[in-house]
């Protein structure tokens, strides 16, 4: 990612590459995709485009390189991974984000634009709801297997 990707007036990004291994490469679609972010994310960012080459990485090493994409996601995201209680490597957070969308409700449309995805089947796969339905669930099951399990204590075997 760097500079030019990120509107921070507009608090628009464009993603328009993907990383695969090491390599930088168009999407999986080869289609840009442009979404908004909120203006608290564009203050945090400010400081990280403004003043810069917009050709230059976002994300820089105390060295001032770009980041090896492994070193990135080993020094910098998964500690964030790890603080939240999430296993697994970046695509935790899109699959993070695909639920979060989900709780709110957000459009399937809106959904698949963002995390880039043809078929809704795939961003529905990309959601792990524990909802207020399946707790009710819970609850009903649990006071009638109590109940069942009460019963059956009370008989002899």
């Amino acid at each position: 990612m760097d500079g030019k990707h990120i509107d921070l007036n507009n608090c628009i990004i464009t993603v328009c590459r993907s990383r695969w291994g090491s390599t930088l490469k168009n999407t999986k679609s080869n289609k840009t995709r442009k979404f908004s972010f909120s203006s608290e994310l564009a203050a945090a960012l400010r400081p990280l485009v403004e003043g810069r080459n917009p050709d230059d990485p976002l994300f820089l090493s105390p060295e001032g390189e770009r980041l090896d994409p492994d070193n990135f996601v080993k020094r910098a995201l998964k500690p964030v991974l790890e603080k939240l209680g999430l296993e697994g490597g970046t695509h935790a957070f899109r699959h993070g984000a695909a639920t979060l969308m989900d709780e709110l409700n957000v459009p399937m449309k809106v959904r698949q634009s963002r995390l880039g995805h043809v078929d809704p089947e795939t961003t529905l796969n990309y959601s792990h709801i524990v909802g207020e339905d399946d707790r009710k669930l819970s609850a009903s099951m649990g006071k009638l297997f109590a109940q069942v399990y009460a019963s059956c204590a009370n008989v002899a075997v």
